[in-house]
């Protein structure tokens, strides 16, 4: 079985694209090097990441993440093993989401504000299993055109 962490933290300091390539490019390294997979959301100022592997492996990035810096409020979302690995083809996707896709996925309205979207995935963890499901499609229909750009390859 895959041990599977999804968390929301906030940036410390909202990051620019330069600083969110060079997190991604550590990131694919270290997870490459671990057997780890997953994707990473930015949207606004917040981090939602689903993390994949080992479950020694994956606690122990956790607490790394936890205390690193650039993330604050690290609030873990949904956590269990799964059957598989539902991300196994990433070592670390990308999307740079906007707060009404985000919105779109999680069944709300357009306008709703993003930190009551987090709130709500919180609140509510049978929102957060929807949300990795529309992560998967985006990432999914991304690989399949080519003309989808950098958000999700790796």
């Amino acid at each position: 079985m895959t041990y599977q962490i999804i968390y929301s933290s906030d940036a410390s300091i909202p990051m620019q694209s330069d600083e969110l390539e060079d997190l991604l490019e550590q990131a694919r390294e270290h997870n490459a090097q671990r057997g780890i997979t997953g994707a990473l959301v930015y949207v606004d100022g917040i981090f939602l990441q689903i993390l994949e592997g080992e479950a020694a492996t994956i606690k122990a990035l956790m607490a790394r993440i936890s205390r690193d810096l650039r993330h604050e409020a690290v609030t873990v979302l949904q956590e269990g093993e799964v059957p598989s690995a539902r991300f196994s083809d990433w070592k670390m996707a990308y999307i740079g989401a906007t707060p009404e896709q985000l919105a779109d996925w999680l069944c709300l309205p357009g306008t709703t504000p993003v930190v009551e979207l987090f709130d709500g995935m919180r609140r509510d963890s049978s929102r957060v299993e929807g949300v990795a499901q529309s992560v998967l499609s985006v990432l999914s229909a991304d690989r399949s055109d080519p003309a989808s750009g950098p958000q999700g390859r790796a």
